[in-house]
């Protein structure tokens, strides 16, 4: 089944397969510029939707989602509990509301919440015999500064979370490559372990010339890796 990818800003993204589209981490407008938000409103635009939310930095949810997804013929909404729990009044009274190891059968989607080292939730989701991976902040957060017992409890919460997420085959995998930590947040970790078919680098910002920068690092035969530059950039697939 054709599966398409689409970038839209930092952590924001589309996966569209099997007549649906999972948008993930739409973030508030200070962090979304014009032409995204534009980019994202056509892809969107009389689609069957489901949004996902993994935590609640306005980095990766808008308070003014509902507003910014009107356009879809129907919408469902997946979000962490930390989401419901600041901004219900931002939410349909039917938002299914997960926790760390929750699982949903959602109508076609089978959703797992994975607590997040950072804020919220990663989900493991299956849609149409696609697995899909969405990290959120779930990452290796290593700042250069931390205090030597904080990067090893870093570092060990990373490493449960690597062996959880692998203990399953992913065919699709979106997690950070933060080009402000000499690690890059755990990417290279990630490709190594998981090996996933499809790798999105996210946590960008918008810099996205650090993926050809830091591809080699993330190269593995067992995984195409997603390298996309502008808003509206996609990537196609077929199982």
């Amino acid at each position: 089944m054709p599966t398409r990818i689409v970038y839209i800003h930092h952590d924001c993204f589309f996966l569209l397969t099997g007549g649906r589209a999972l948008l993930f981490d739409y973030p508030a407008p200070q962090y979304l510029p014009p032409e995204a938000a534009s980019v994202a409103a056509a892809v969107m635009a009389g689609s069957a939707l489901t949004v996902f939310a993994s935590h609640s930095h306005d980095d990766h949810f808008d308070p003014g989602i509902l507003a910014a997804t009107a356009g879809a013929a129907s919408r469902r909404f997946v979000v962490s509990d930390d989401v419901a729990d600041l901004h219900a009044d931002a939410l349909p009274p039917d938002a299914v509301v997960m926790e760390p190891d929750d699982c949903r059968d959602l109508g076609g989607l089978t959703v797992r919440a994975m607590e997040s080292n950072d804020m919220g939730l990663a989900y493991r989701i299956e849609a149409d015999g696609l697995s899909i991976y969405f990290g959120g902040d779930l990452a290796l957060w290593d700042w250069p500064g931390q205090s030597a017992a904080a990067a090893r409890a870093v570092g060990m919460s990373w490493r449960r979370a690597l062996g959880r997420i692998a203990d399953r085959p992913v065919d699709v995998a979106f997690s950070n490559m933060d080009p402000r930590l000499p690690s890059l947040s755990g990417a290279p970790d990630f490709v190594a372990t998981v090996r996933p078919r499809v790798f999105v680098p996210m946590h960008l910002n918008g810099h996205t010339a650090y993926i050809d920068r830091f591809a080699d690092r993330l190269a593995s035969p067992a995984t195409a890796l997603f390298r996309y530059a502008r808003p509206g950039d996609a990537f196609s697939a077929t199982r």
